[in-house]
């Protein structure tokens, strides 16, 4: 699975060396300590990756560049999601599955922190944290302290990494919510759209599909779409551009746009207005498979320039933003 068009998340561990946030290994891991198995199970790790990554993604200023999260935030977060919905034992059981950081003593981080100390406006457990950091980056790349600019560089780099989360708010259901059992089906708003995104969404078609909406952790209405049936029978012949393929997107655009609406009215009806408008989470099934056999892309990267640009045309075809989309 591709993200199109999202700022690229990494996490820190505790000596800074990062990893790229992965949101299905974070859902397998969330997954391995839920009592039961299955499509309930699978639905509420698949929520509360969400969570998180919108938590992140919308803490502090927003970034040009990368972001870099403090991977122990991530986990207390995923904790009291947990613990949110009664799963205190899972939570418990979660916080089990972290890695052990190692301390090393191959660096001198006072030494470090020393040269810090004379440069750079740091003290106390800040200049503390900024040192171990560096040390450990030296200690990876196989280098030494007998460079100060390279000492100085990354600790610039990891004091701004330091503030680029800042105090990371998460909403959290309200006690006893999960008693209720508010779970959306398809039905309960699919129903209420025209007879031309019916069509859209009948099992024949495969357009659009539609999950059921959670409301316990993540609100968010996930919408599935694929390009190969819009193609078939549109007279277009292969490899197709963007600019002739753009026009077929309009109707399911529109059938989006109903869907938003129709959730958020039974949304409503179900006495969950204050959670409206749900957030948008789109994914188009096919696309890589698309971009290859129907656009005539080579290469992983010409593929995500040319679904780019049709996640382009299509957000601007429809009301709500999305807050996420993705290719498969």
């Amino acid at each position: 699975m591709i993200e199109l068009s999202a700022q690229a998340i990494f996490l820190q561990d505790s000596h800074g060396c990062a990893a790229p946030f992965d949101p299905d290994d974070l859902a397998a891991r969330i997954r391995s300590v839920l009592p039961e198995k299955g499509a309930e199970s699978d639905a509420l790790a698949r929520d509360a990756v969400s969570a998180v990554e919108y938590a992140l993604r919308h803490a502090g200023k927003p970034k040009n560049g990368p972001l870099y999260v403090k991977a122990s935030a991530v986990d207390a977060m995923i904790a009291n999601i947990l613990q949110s919905v009664g799963l205190d034992d899972a939570a418990a059981a979660y916080g089990r599955t972290k890695r052990i950081d190692d301390e090393s003593d191959r660096f001198q981080d006072a030494r470090i922190a020393a040269l810090l100390r004379e440069r750079l406006s740091l003290s106390g457990e800040r200049l503390a944290a900024v040192a171990r950091k560096v040390s450990n980056t030296l200690r990876s790349i196989g280098a030494d302290v007998s460079s100060s600019e390279l000492v100085f560089e990354l600790a610039k780099h990891f004091a701004d990494s330091l503030d680029a989360v800042g105090a990371v708010q998460l909403s959290l259901p309200e006690p006893g919510w999960n008693d209720k059992g508010f779970i959306l089906p398809p039905e309960e708003f699919a129903c209420r759209v025209s007879a031309e995104s019916s069509r859209l969404l009948d099992p024949s078609c495969r357009v659009v599909r539609v999950q059921p909406v959670d409301l316990r952790v993540f609100p968010a209405l996930r919408i599935e779409l694929r390009f190969f049936p819009l193609l078939r029978g549109s007279g277009l012949e292969t490899p197709v551009t963007e600019l002739a393929f753009a026009p077929l997107l309009v109707p399911a655009a529109a059938c989006v746009d109903e869907l938003c609406i129709a959730a958020d009215d039974a949304c409503g009806r179900h006495g969950g207005g204050a959670l409206t408008p749900l957030k948008l989470l789109l994914h188009f099934a096919d696309a890589e498979a698309f971009a290859s056999e129907a656009m005539g892309c080579a290469g992983r990267k010409a593929s995500a320039e040319v679904l780019n640009a049709l996640a382009s045309f299509f957000t601007g075809m429809i009301t709500r933003r999305p807050e996420k989309i993705t290719g498969g």
